[in-house]
């Protein structure tokens, strides 16, 4: 056993027993981890009240040796997540990154970078619009981070390449085969028994793309607020330097970052309606695909991103989402 420090995002809490909490956490420098808060319910505490969901903390945890679960010891709150009044739409797509995180990664999976995306994204959406640009931005870098991301200028089968920067018709069918992942040729689709095979639009791949640019630009976004935060920090230890200056500094910063990362959605959020609609038909039944079942956030995440919905797809989506119920049954 030895004792772990790291940065952490609270993605799941269970009661247990009387006053104590299991929690999962999603955190920098180790990935997913699952841990026992004994007492964590009791007016006084360790934890100081920092377990709430989705709250950024400093974490100190006993890792175990064994498959057994591994010992909080203590929590210091780094950030609440707590979005504006009447701001559901944020909160509703703060719980689906949570179920993201939790669902597609693995326990000691260490994904720094993803952690960074998730802590900026959250912290964005309790006070940010832009809510479904944000949340595409994530579940790209997601896709992408799990070696996941399909393929979009390539012919999965035959590799024949798809000219996609010189499309403009962003309503243009394309074929797409969720089994392989990726983009599928006319002959391949004509030749060939391809049974993940659905239609999508060129609107649909050139978002994909969009999305997971935005997602390293927020990442670099971030990692420049880190560094200018710690400097602050220095700062203060000059008795010259007054608190209400370095505030104005961190916020100045702060304002900065999302400034930066408005710049980097612009382009999703620039896009019609109807490609966006596209994109939500095609990520959504990759991902269920993916993880091999249907995240429970999918229910009112339509409401959350204020996305237009493809009634007439809405069928062929729930027959793969049930596809996908089946084949997680029959690996259990």
């Amino acid at each position: 056993m030895s004792m772990e420090k790291t940065d952490a995002l609270v993605v799941k809490s269970v009661e247990f027993m009387e006053s104590s909490l299991i929690l999962t956490l999603f955190t920098r420098k180790f990935g997913k981890v699952r841990g026992l808060a004994k007492g964590a319910r009791r007016l006084k505490n360790p934890f100081e009240t920092s377990l709430d969901l989705l709250a950024s903390i400093k974490l100190s945890f006993i890792r175990k040796n064994s498959d057994a679960l591994d010992l909080l010891t203590e929590a210091k709150l780094a950030r609440r997540f707590r979005p504006t009044a009447r701001n559901f739409r944020g909160l509703y797509a703060g719980y689906y990154v949570a179920e993201l995180l939790d669902l597609a990664t693995e326990d000691y999976q260490p994904l720094p970078d993803l952690w960074t995306l998730a802590d900026a994204t959250l912290d964005s959406l309790q006070r940010r619009p832009g809510v479904a640009a944000r949340v595409a931005a994530f579940e790209t870098a997601t896709l992408d981070y799990l070696g996941e991301f399909p393929s979009t200028r390539a012919c999965v089968e035959c590799g024949q390449a798809l000219p996609l920067d010189s499309m403009t018709n962003l309503a243009r069918g394309i074929w797409f085969e969720l089994d392989a992942g990726g983009v599928v040729c006319a002959k391949c689709r004509q030749t060939k028994r391809l049974p993940g095979l659905i239609p999508s639009t060129i609107g649909a791949l050139k978002l994909l793309e969009t999305g997971r640019r935005a997602a390293h630009a927020i990442i670099s976004n971030a990692y420049a607020l880190e560094r200018l935060t710690s400097a602050l920090d220095e700062r203060r230890r000059d008795a010259r330097v007054f608190a209400t200056e370095l505030a104005d500094l961190r916020a100045a910063a702060r304002d900065d970052r999302d400034a930066q990362d408005s710049r980097a959605l612009a382009e999703y959020e620039a896009a019609p309606s109807a490609a966006r609609g596209d994109y939500r038909a095609l990520v959504e039944r990759y991902l269920v695909r993916t993880l091999r079942r249907r995240p429970r956030a999918f229910d009112y995440l339509r409401f959350a991103l204020g996305e237009p919905r493809d009634e007439g797809a809405q069928a062929e989506r729930n027959d793969a989402d049930a596809q996908a119920r089946q084949t997680e049954g029959a690996n259990v």
